[in-house]
């Protein structure tokens, strides 16, 4: 099974390290996108960002992932699978707001407790979740004709 592990911008060396050290190389195929974070794997290859995100999407099979809105959602309109572990260290809570509208819409599961990240993972490789689709933006229109500039459809 291909996994990706990725934590965006910024650095979540716990979620890092948890994965390093449960996923045996046997079983799984483990990439890690550690961005700036201090801990670097042992067992399994990192990067810390590339030009080539999407196909490091594309070739996963589950992405175990912070809890960021701009990565969950390209990971949701990838249609990819996903265990989303909320970041517990920032400061804010849109990670946890973000873990509960996955876990509410049922578009991936969520990780609370890290020591649970491999069976989180084997549950999610045999779960169904609901498609998830993209609402467009309907107020270019509106915005552009408030700058007064043209509007094409």
């Amino acid at each position: 099974m291909n996994i990706l592990v990725t934590v965006g911008t910024k650095p979540f060396d716990l979620l890092i390290a948890a994965a390093d050290q449960q996923f045996s190389n046997t079983e799984f195929s483990v990439t890690c996108q550690i961005a700036s974070g201090s801990y670097q794997p042992e067992h399994h290859p990192y990067i810390h960002f590339t030009n080539s995100f999407s196909e490091l999407i594309a070739s996963a099979d589950i992405v175990i992932t912070h809890g960021g809105a701009a990565t969950v959602f390209e990971l949701l309109e990838a249609g990819k699978k996903i265990v989303l572990v909320p970041n517990s260290l920032r400061t804010d809570n849109h990670q946890k707001d973000m873990a509960s509208y996955v876990e509410h819409n049922q578009y991936g599961i969520v990780c609370r407790s890290l020591n649970g990240l491999v069976s989180t993972v084997k549950k999610c490789s045999r779960t169904k979740f609901n498609a998830y689709a993209k609402d467009q933006f309907f107020m270019g229109g509106d915005i552009l004709e408030y700058f007064d500039l043209p509007f094409q459809k």
